[in-house]
């Protein structure tokens, strides 16, 4: 490091300034020479921050020493925020507190100083726009969270002497973020007791004698005491808190499958709440200033968020493991009023194919047409299904509009690589189930006219005209174009709030918790 000051002529620039100069100009000078030699992970944010600071130091002098303790003692509350200390640069900037590392010079100084603006830029940007991006099989969107300016804010609370107040100014307010962040602060320190051990419920009894049940309730936050003396009714409507929070039936019966979801570690807990809120965080300024769509597959639920709130919710249907539902962000194009369902070809083979050569008269039946590769429409009746296979099969199927076709009254169309969409349904009935994974990978809704008057919103009264004409035979499509193209994000999210505020645990049917 020597070296390369004496070569970059900052010593003899040091010589001759401290004849001229104050010792605040100097470090000045040294520190603009420093961070304009050097390369951090963020050093365009660093030469910002310290440019509205006119190159004033932050940390490393004595009068800075408020600062110093103010971004130690936040720092340590990374991992009850669902953040990670040791991204922080935590243990050297407690090491320069407690003086275990010593500053020998002023290019440890100038260093040090640099560093710990690195570490407060990079743990306030994941605060409010997290530390991790949903993982998705395609992005349209190609969004990175910019409605924060962490330099500035930093730099501002600094200059005011204000710093202990940026965190508390600093939560995005979705009521996700609130809420699983009140969770992980729960667990947290439950973790870090020394007398914690993670707990296996072997006994189905719902009495203060299962003490691994009492235990583990106790762990979770739904009882605020490990004192196994509870009566056995308290117990019981606590159980059944703790189905509700997996989406299980309420009845406090402890069944296998609520002691399944108990036995799971509570660091593995920990470790869904931590994703979901940085997924949260990463979300909440893509909200801003317009409606997005939001399906989250294990949660087989789907939100509209528009600035801090909920603007419309509803159950969905996804894809059943076998034919999952692709994970993507992309914008609605236009919305299709009485939609074809055009029968994928996987699905026309594999399970159209046997009942038709069972029975031509399926064709009919189903309201389905047979088109030839130039899109004509062709005689069922007139083709020998029997020579048809996996092999060859030149044609396309498609369902024509009623009231029993697949799609329902209305579809929203988004691109994608996996020819997935948002549409109706005309069976109603799985909507009532808390376990909704039926579809080929297409998502169903629950509620698509409120849907469609939501992105349709300068023109409703096609949904109006829509719901008073019902489902019509044969019905050519209608394209409507949407004014607004509306983001819409399909993400993996292991957990997430209802409409109460509770903090809901789903599971994981894909298996892709650990990846």
């Amino acid at each position: 490091m020597k070296t390369i000051y004496r070569k970059s002529g900052l010593f003899i620039l040091l010589l001759c300034m401290w004849s001229f100069t104050t010792s605040a100009q100097i470090t000045s000078a040294l520190l603009q020479q420093f961070i304009s030699e050097n390369k951090y992970s963020n050093n365009a944010g660093i030469k910002k921050f310290y440019v509205l600071l006119n190159y004033k130091t932050a940390w490393i002098q004595k009068e800075n020493a408020g600062n110093r303790a103010i971004l130690l003692s936040t720092l340590k509350l990374s991992g009850a925020s669902g953040l990670r200390e040791t991204d922080y640069q935590f243990n050297y900037i407690e090491s320069f507190r407690n003086g275990t590392v010593r500053l020998q010079n002023i290019y440890d100084s100038l260093e040090a100083e640099v560093r710990m603006t690195d570490a407060a830029i990079h743990f306030y940007n994941d605060l409010v726009q997290g530390n991790t991006k949903p993982a998705l099989g395609y992005n349209g969107l190609n969004y990175i969270p910019d409605c924060y300016n962490i330099p500035d804010l930093l730099a501002t609370y600094i200059s005011k002497n204000e710093l202990q107040l940026l965190i508390s100014s600093l939560s995005p307010p979705l009521p996700e973020i609130v809420a699983l962040a009140n969770k992980i602060k729960l667990f947290y320190p439950v973790m870090c007791d020394s007398n914690f051990r993670e707990v296996i419920i072997v006994s189905n009894k719902v009495t203060g004698s299962n003490e691994a049940l009492v235990t583990k309730l106790y762990q979770l936050g739904i009882i605020d005491t490990a004192n196994k003396n509870l009566p056995d009714s308290t117990l019981k409507q606590k159980v059944k808190e703790a189905q509700r929070q997996f989406s299980l039936l309420a009845d406090g019966v402890l069944r296998s499958t609520i002691i399944q979801e108990l036995n799971i570690p509570l660091a593995a807990r920990l470790k869904q709440l931590s994703l979901s809120i940085n997924y949260y965080r990463w979300l909440f300024c893509l909200t801003q200033n317009q409606p997005v769509i939001v399906v989250n597959i294990p949660a087989t639920y789907l939100k509209v968020y528009q600035n801090t709130k909920v603007v419309l919710e509803m159950r969905v249907i996804v894809g059943k493991r076998s034919t999952p539902t692709p994970t993507l962000a992309s914008r609605v194009d236009e919305v299709v009023l009485y939609p074809y369902w055009h029968v994928p070809s996987s699905i026309a083979i594999k399970e159209l194919l046997p009942a038709i050569k069972r029975n031509p008269g399926y064709i009919d039946e189903g309201n389905y047409q047979v088109l030839n590769m130039a899109g004509k429409i062709m005689d069922p009746y007139a083709i020998n299904w029997h020579a048809l296979s996996r092999s060859y099969f030149p044609y396309l199927i498609r369902q024509s509009t009623g009231c029993d076709n697949a799609l329902g009254l209305l579809k929203l169309n988004f691109y994608s690589p996996f020819g997935v969409y948002l549409h109706d349904t005309p069976n109603k009935t799985l909507f009532r189930l808390n376990k909704r994974y039926f579809s080929h990978g297409c998502m169903r809704m629950e509620k698509p006219m409120e849907m469609g008057r939501l992105v349709l919103k300068n023109n409703h009264i096609a949904i109006d005209t829509l719901e008073q004409k019902g489902c019509l035979r044969n019905q050519s499509p209608i394209t409507v174009q949407v004014d607004e193209h509306i983001p819409v994000i399909v993400w993996y999210n292991p957990a997430g709030v209802d409409s109460t505020g509770r903090v809901l645990f789903y599971e994981d049917v894909y298996a892709k918790f650990d990846q």
